[in-house]
């Protein structure tokens, strides 16, 4: 990948995977709560919000790394509400597990094709395409070992595969296809903001940032709370 932004420092790197770590795991909470609730499946659209939100975080860092990362901090942040609210151990580890996995196979993809990445959003598309097909139809078939859940025991039929892979994975796979890119161009224009800001005015930018994760925490916790 063109550029290297992580020489500016490791303060630089955990900036950005807290704060993106923590937009990843409110997008999840407020995003997949309210789908949730409309009736619709909520997988699509929170991984497609997933990925264009680790594509942000590539474009502004220029390194693969950033992905674990967000994709850790996302993890922690949903997590961060089962102790304060009391909940089971294992409340969500389904969620947490589907955070994973969009991780893993993103970072394998990025990993690959990494001189691709930086290039034309089609390549962009394919590449967050068939990472989320993969974390999608991996999510189904080790999901239900991990944490058999209602809904993942839904599809214990003659068609489940089919019907998942038809309205959960492949949809998903659409929209990282889609939002990826627009993520990565949202990180590239940032960057000429963010990181000229970072140098000038670092201590300014640091509660800053502080006050917007402290913020979605509690946003997440609050609806969590709520049960969405």
């Amino acid at each position: 990948m063109a550029g290297n932004n992580e020489t500016l420092s490791w303060k630089f790197y955990l900036l950005l995977i807290v704060a993106l770590g923590a937009l990843l795991g409110l997008a999840e909470a407020l995003l997949g709560g309210f789908i949730r609730k409309a009736g619709l499946p909520r997988s699509p659209f929170v991984t497609g919000i997933g990925f264009a939100i680790m594509a942000l975080g590539l474009a502004v860092f220029k390194q693969k790394r950033i992905i674990p990362g967000i994709t850790v901090m996302g993890i922690m942040s949903k997590w961060l509400a089962v102790p304060l609210l009391g909940l089971p151990l294992f409340c969500q580890v389904n969620d947490h597990f589907a955070i994973l996995l969009n991780g893993v196979f993103l970072y394998a993809g990025v990993s690959l094709f990494r001189k691709k990445i930086t290039g034309s959003p089609a390549r962009q598309s394919a590449i967050a395409g068939l990472a989320a097909f993969g974390a999608g139809t991996a999510f189904f078939a080790l999901g239900r070992f991990v944490a058999p859940c209602a809904h993942l025991l839904s599809f214990r039929h003659a068609d489940g595969a089919a019907f998942y892979m038809l309205t959960r994975v492949a949809p998903a796979a659409l929209l990282a296809s889609l939002l990826f890119p627009l993520g990565y161009a949202l990180g590239k224009r940032l960057e000429k903001r963010l990181l000229p800001m970072w140098l000038a005015r670092k201590p300014l930018l640091l509660p800053l940032a502080g006050a917007l994760v402290l913020a979605c925490w509690g946003l997440t916790v609050w609806l969590t709370a709520a049960g969405l």
